[in-house]
């Protein structure tokens, strides 16, 4: 079992980035926040120290090889991150076991989640 995602939770990158995740789907909720869909992590970004983006706690480091700030770019989540029991939609919730590959101009990473959002709802 493994604690379902929810708006408000917490990613990391191998660099060093944090964001929250602030969409989460209104037709489940856990304690008022609505939960993550699979496929809803996808193409998210870190940002960097000179472009922050929504949701950043801290900043990616990564840089390309000339010194550039290129901030990770989530891909989506490994089957294995996504539930096997709850769907909303047909769709999987995301669970605090999801983790994916990162692209940024230090070549890929990973990403995976430091804090689900809520600390209720646990599911297959």
């Amino acid at each position: 079992m493994s604690l379902v995602l929810v708006a408000g939770a917490v990613i990391q990158c191998t660099h060093q980035g944090r964001l929250t995740l602030a969409a989460g789907d209104p037709r489940v909720t856990v304690k008022g926040k609505g939960v993550v869909l699979a496929g809803k992590e996808n193409g998210l970004v870190f940002g960097s120290p000179t472009t922050p983006a929504p949701g950043m706690i801290s900043p990616c480091t990564a840089t390309t090889p000339a010194g550039v700030p290129q901030p990770c770019a989530l891909t989506p989540a490994t089957p294995d991150g996504w539930s096997r029991k709850l769907t909303v939609g047909g769709t999987p919730v995301l669970l605090a076991t999801a983790s994916g590959v990162t692209a940024s101009g230090a070549g890929p990473g990973r990403w995976t989640v430091s804090d689900p959002g809520q600390n209720v709802l646990e599911t297959l």
